[in-house]
């Protein structure tokens, strides 16, 4: 496939086996230490992990297994639209690892380092089309300062980088980001994890992004406040541009001359995993091939909705639909 632009693009995040399950209601599965509450993103313990993954075998039905993460999402729509694409993270030393690797496709895998369990996530999906992760990040928070190489990275021209659950690999990042170069753009999609931790300590990594992605949500964590105070008040610490996902409400777009939303497109919905990271996909590639903001939020937002009507990455986006999206006009 020809590249569709010279844009070189890094993801920077966890690679995880998604093993995406139905349930009849979230909330059946709950336990005193695991709540499933719908939206929500846990991680706990071996044996938190164990307990959940026998309910699921018992009263779930097991509809797919894919390749996850949220950057990698993100970095995997992009390369399937022709973009030129690397990944930093680390798998495990297994035949899930061997898979990850594969479910990546055409993105370079040479920054990965290998070693130890890989990351799993345990996706339960209810008949609501609400959704819950459970996490056991296994390799993905092994990986160190020392594995990520930052003059590898000297023909790259952006990374995007997201959320681990655990404090080495973010440190890591925030270390990574101190030594590459000033040219190198960054967007970044903390997630409920990062946002978690606080402002104070993610600030470093607000203050160098360009394009931040966030939801209400994660604005009312970081910042408290209305939706408009909150994404200005974490505009003004960095970032050109702030995305706000808002899930069936669409998408808000903050700039500092700018302030406009975009409305969902009405799908039937089957899993929506990974949507948020495909919308990412949409926009980042709408702004490099020079569109507007507001064409690469309906780019982001078309995309997005497609994403959901099939289990795992099976309805990811591709050239053909960069193509004729654009070509529309």
């Amino acid at each position: 496939m020809k590249r569709v632009n010279p844009i070189n693009v890094v993801g920077c995040g966890a690679l995880n086996l998604d093993l995406i399950f139905e349930v009849e209601e979230l909330a059946l599965l709950s336990t005193e230490k695991v709540q499933l509450h719908p939206g929500k993103e846990l991680w706990g313990s071996e044996e938190d992990f164990r307990v959940l993954s026998e309910q699921l075998k018992r009263c779930g039905t097991l509809k797919s297994k894919s390749g996850g993460g949220s950057a990698a999402n993100t970095i995997v729509s992009l390369a399937r639209m022709g973009f030129s694409t690397k990944f930093i993270g680390k798998v495990g030393q297994d035949d899930e690892g061997d898979f990850l690797l594969e479910q990546l496709g055409s993105v370079q895998t040479d920054l990965i380092q290998r070693g130890g369990r890989s990351g799993v996530c345990l996706v339960v999906l209810d008949r609501h089309n609400d959704r819950f992760l459970f996490v056991r990040g296994n390799a993905n928070n092994t990986l160190v300062t020392h594995d990520l190489d930052a003059g590898a990275l000297r023909e790259v021209s952006w990374i995007h980088l997201t959320s681990f659950t655990g404090d080495p690999p973010f440190e890591a990042q925030k270390d990574l980001l101190n030594r590459l170069d000033s040219s190198v753009k960054v967007s970044m999609d903390p997630g409920e994890i990062y946002a978690h931790k606080g402002l104070d300590k993610i600030q470093p990594l607000i203050r160098r992004s360009t394009v931040l992605f966030v939801t209400e949500n994660e604005i009312e964590i970081l910042m408290g406040g209305s939706l408009s105070s909150g994404a200005r008040g974490l505009l003004e610490m960095g970032p050109s541009i702030l995305v706000c996902k808002r899930g069936l409400k669409g998408s808000r777009v903050f700039t500092e001359q700018e302030d406009f939303e975009v409305p969902a497109l009405p799908v039937k919905a089957v899993d929506n995993t990974g949507a948020g990271d495909v919308y990412n996909a949409g926009f980042l590639a709408g702004l490099f091939l020079g569109k507007s903001l507001v064409e690469s939020a309906r780019f982001a937002t078309a995309l997005a909705s497609k994403s959901v009507t099939g289990y795992g990455r099976t309805c990811y986006p591709t050239r053909e639909d960069l193509d004729r999206f654009f070509s529309r006009g």
